[in-house]
């Protein structure tokens, strides 16, 4: 089959190497990057403070910088439909957390959504075939904060869009985007700050979410910052306690009502993001660095870097990572001949 056969290339090739080196590449070193996607194998979006966001058509050697505003925003989160076309959220309270949308590569902006009063949103995901989106904001007034378009253009605040109510303060971690994902027909979301963090899942057509209680460690700034769906019954999630660096679990994969931790990352602190390759391999990155585990199933880590890394995105068998300080850097992935037989 392709993916396993893409992953034992990855396992094989990356058990000989003590650590692999990141292609690092120029950009702006007074931006703090955090939102990161990757439409195309050359082309990259990455968004930053500063109301910055950057866009790369060769493989991130050159880049042309836009600002949608000139209010200082932190873009957190942003999702890129192809070479032209991206939508980028910014966080923040007081009309801080809003939405962007360019059609020419960043040349031009348009506001397309803007939340009100204490709203915060943390991350947002786009279906890309269809453009619709949802977002996931801190519950406020003891009321989930969901946000959702059916295209990109009329937005919908769904306090209901979930089968049961939020916890006393449960909101999200918006350190890479990486809470709300669309992948394989499935939406789902990651909570914190709360009791419990809970996962937030549902078909493409299902009504309203299922909450459901995680071992992710929980409470005040620890919970769920990453999610990666491949059914309704199977996610993966990663995150931790900001705090209290020593917690766990940190990974775990939830599959036939079930919930396995996976082999600890040797990163220190909380997981903030969460990519998975098509050969299902696990990149996780935070501050103390990037790591890589070739499949699920497996128990030893690859280390990538011990900068601060706070995203990553692929497409195919290229990753590109993004951190503070301007930091931005490829990974070239090992893959394998098209075989005859397909999964």
């Amino acid at each position: 089959m392709i993916t396993s056969m893409i992953a034992s290339i990855i396992a094989s090739t990356m058990a000989s190497t003590a650590a692999v080196e990141l292609q690092a590449l120029p950009t702006r070193p007074d931006v703090n990057w955090v939102g990161v996607s990757v439409p195309s194998p050359d082309v990259v979006w990455i968004g930053g403070n500063k109301a910055t966001i950057a866009r790369s058509t060769d493989g991130g050697q050159s880049w042309n910088y836009s600002q949608p505003t000139t209010t200082d925003l932190q873009f957190r989160d942003i999702e890129a439909l192809d070479e032209q076309h991206a939508f980028a959220l910014s966080i923040g309270k007081n009309g801080n957390s809003r939405i962007y949308y360019t059609s020419n590569g960043g040349n031009s902006w348009q506001l397309r959504y803007r939340a009100s009063g204490e709203k915060f949103l943390n991350c947002f995901a786009v279906a890309p075939k269809s453009n619709e989106v949802w977002g996931y904001g801190d519950s406020v007034n003891g009321q989930w904060d969901l946000l959702r378009s059916t295209d990109g253009r009329n937005w919908l605040s769904s306090s209901n869009a979930v089968g049961s109510p939020p916890q006393s303060g449960e909101g999200g971690l918006a350190a890479s985007g990486g809470c709300v994902r669309f992948n394989d027909g499935i939406w789902a979301m990651g909570t914190a700050n709360a009791s419990s963090a809970r996962l937030l899942v549902k078909r493409s057509f299902g009504i309203r979410f299922k909450a459901i209680d995680t071992p992710i460690v929980a409470g005040p700034s620890a919970g769920i910052s990453s999610v990666w769906p491949f059914a309704e019954d199977h996610v993966l999630l990663a995150g931790g306690d900001l705090n209290h660096p020593e917690r766990r679990p940190r990974l775990v994969e939830y599959k036939d009502d079930a919930f396995t931790p996976l082999s600890e990352p040797p990163l220190t602190g909380a997981l903030y993001s969460l990519t998975v390759t098509p050969g299902q391999a696990l990149i996780v990155t935070n501050p103390s660095g990037a790591a890589l585990l070739p499949t699920i199933s497996s128990t030893d880590w690859v280390p990538l870097s011990d900068a601060n890394i706070w995203n990553s995105a692929c497409h195919g068998s290229v990753c590109y990572f993004v951190g503070k300080d301007g930091y931005t850097a490829k990974l070239s992935l090992p893959v394998t001949p098209s075989p005859q037989t397909r999964d």
